[in-house]
């Protein structure tokens, strides 16, 4: 089960994911980022509270909590999972303040410092999760292989995003990935770390949500091949980068065979929804499809946003951060936290009183709508940025950090089972980031009245 063996700070990467989040949105709202303004400190503070904030927090948190679930076995070093939030929380603060040093702030110390912390956020994370599957041998399955290959990628996105970033604050070693190499760090961190985690994770998920066949076949394997392709030309492109040369066909290349791992995962995704045996899906699968669109629009942009670059560049990569990464973060979300409070709620009475179902944890009306105006903004989003209106694009931002509001109310009023009657809840519910107390057994939470 999702929550058999429950990660006692999966929900504090959620909470943490959700801030930068909202304080992302907040700040191209305000007109501080969109097109033609990507150049600048704020914008370029925003996208990596986006990116790193909001995107990577989430994906490390989720899979702290799945790798046990992916490997059947526990999680190696679990007690590395709160440093590391701290480390990658405090990484991402100190790399978005460094970067309005190019507004004139004195914040050149931060923008050195980020990196670093980032780094070893990333690295005791890379224990953990690389650990764990490397001990389970992961690569073996479809599912494990997948999330292994993401957890490749990422040490050369740090390295990369790194580069730049002391580049920008003066250390020369660096230069040498200005301007190309920003291409090569997109695609690192969309099109192989973030879309192949999600990709990994939902091969399990899916399944699960729709009681579905969970097997590995040949869709997955064609698609973990073109993955690795996609990885070999990368670093190939960086390669020829370092060296002095055009990486533009290799970098091409990679976006192909990046674009060629979509079509195949999407192939495998449909076969998995064609197999189900829950007639009608609920909330979070419905607008997963919405995610897997996105995901495909991105795919197609790939190739002419990296040759072209310009608009077809920028709606390519919101389109994977905003509307596919974004979009099923934000669906699963609901399920996942009403499956995590549940097993922390009501679990323990199983067999001592009467419990309700995951489900009634959760307002699918108030989900749905705040996803729904999540995807209306990110279409006005991508829109704004093919026109190039940047006023287009503020509204579409304002949106967004509407549904972003709204999900996260959503996502309080489960944890609080405020969706459940009053004789349906029990006297003492568990802390709403932070782990219960080890001292507390399950024996010690409450009956509800109506036992």
């Amino acid at each position: 089960m999702l929550g058999k063996a429950l990660s006692r700070w999966t929900l504090a990467w959620f909470a943490s994911g959700l801030a930068f989040l909202l304080a992302a949105l907040a700040m191209a709202a305000f007109g501080l980022a969109g097109p033609g303004r990507w150049s600048g400190g704020w914008a370029l503070a925003a996208v990596h509270l986006f990116a790193l904030g909001w995107l990577c927090h989430m994906m490390l948190g989720s899979l702290i909590q799945f790798v046990p679930v992916l490997t059947a076995r526990p999680l190696i070093l679990p007690r590395l999972a709160l440093p590391a939030l701290v480390l990658c929380g405090a990484g991402t603060l100190s790399l978005a303040g460094g970067f309005l040093a190019l507004n004139g702030w004195p914040t050149g110390a931060l923008l050195a410092m980020g990196p670093v912390l980032l780094g070893l956020a990333f690295g005791l994370a890379m224990l953990m999760l690389g650990g764990t599957l490397i001990a389970a041998r992961a690569w073996r399955t479809g599912d494990g292989s997948t999330v292994l290959l993401a957890l490749l990628a990422l040490p050369l996105l740090w390295a990369t995003g790194a580069g730049m970033g002391w580049a920008f604050g003066g250390i020369a070693w660096g230069a040498a990935l200005l301007p190309d190499g920003l291409s090569l760090h997109v695609l690192l961190g969309a099109g192989l770390w973030l879309t192949l985690a999600g990709m990994g994770v939902s091969y399990r998920l899916f399944p699960m949500f729709l009681i579905a066949p969970d097997r590995s076949g040949p869709l997955r394997r064609a698609a973990l091949i073109a993955a690795v392709l996609a990885l070999v030309l990368l670093l190939g492109a960086l390669g020829v980068l370092l060296a002095g040369g055009d990486p533009l066909p290799l970098t091409a290349g990679c976006g192909l065979a990046c674009t060629l791992a979509t079509g195949l995962y999407l192939a495998e995704i449909r076969r998995i929804w064609q197999s189900r045996r829950v007639p009608a899906p609920e909330t979070n699968m419905q607008w997963s499809r919405a995610a897997l669109g996105f995901l495909a629009l991105a795919a197609l942009l790939t190739a002419p946003g990296l040759i072209l670059g310009g608009p077809w560049a920028e709606a390519a990569i919101f389109l994977a951060l905003a509307g596919w990464l974004s979009t099923l973060t934000l669906a699963q979300m609901v399920k996942i936290t009403s499956f995590l409070t549940w097993i922390q709620v009501f679990a323990p009475m199983i067999g001592r009183a009467k419990v309700p179902m995951v489900h009634d944890l959760t307002d699918p009306r108030a989900a749905g709508r705040s996803l729904a105006l999540w995807v209306a903004g990110v279409l006005a989003g991508t829109l704004a940025l093919a026109l190039q209106v940047p006023a287009l694009f503020d509204m579409a931002a304002l949106a967004l950090l509407l549904a972003a509001l709204l999900h996260g109310r959503e996502l309080i009023a489960i944890r609080r089972l405020r969706h459940l009657s009053e004789t349906a809840r029990p006297a003492g519910l568990p802390p709403m980031i932070l782990p219960p107390s080890d001292r507390r057994s399950h024996h010690d939470i409450p009956r509800p009245a109506s036992a």
